[in-house]
């Protein structure tokens, strides 16, 4: 969330709204379970710490592999997006990549592309 701060005024109170909003709707409409195959292959991804499906409030769907140190983001739009490696600096800071940007807030990741935030919730652990 100290990323925000370095935002202008507007930008942080549109994407508080998304955040809160999307957690919102979220919790009034849980993901769909249906089985979905990894978009990494381990030569992509070779240190991988997590992984997650997350659904959309829009309706995507992303796979989301935290790598590394966990301070890198692979992210791939599904069904067949190109994998774009997302960076931050430290912990808590909004990571950073050639096309995107993405806040992680709770269990919802906040992602900025060509101009549209995507608020995208993770799957439970059973799913």
């Amino acid at each position: 969330m100290r990323a925000l701060l370095h935002l202008p005024g507007l930008t942080i109170a549109r994407v508080c709204v998304v955040l809160v909003t999307g957690v919102i709707v979220g919790a009034c409409n849980p993901a769909p379970s249906e089985p979905v195959e990894p978009a990494h292959d381990k030569r992509v991804t070779p240190r991988l710490i997590a992984q997650r499906i997350m659904y959309c409030d829009d309706g995507t769907r992303a796979d989301v592999d935290f790598i590394d140190d966990g301070l890198k983001m692979a992210v791939t739009w599904l069904p067949k997006g190109r994998t774009e490696i997302l960076r931050a600096q430290r912990t808590g800071d909004e990571f950073r990549g050639d096309q995107s940007r993405a806040i992680v807030a709770g269990g919802a990741i906040a992602f900025m592309r060509r101009g549209k935030i995507h608020v995208c919730h993770r799957t439970p652990e059973g799913s």
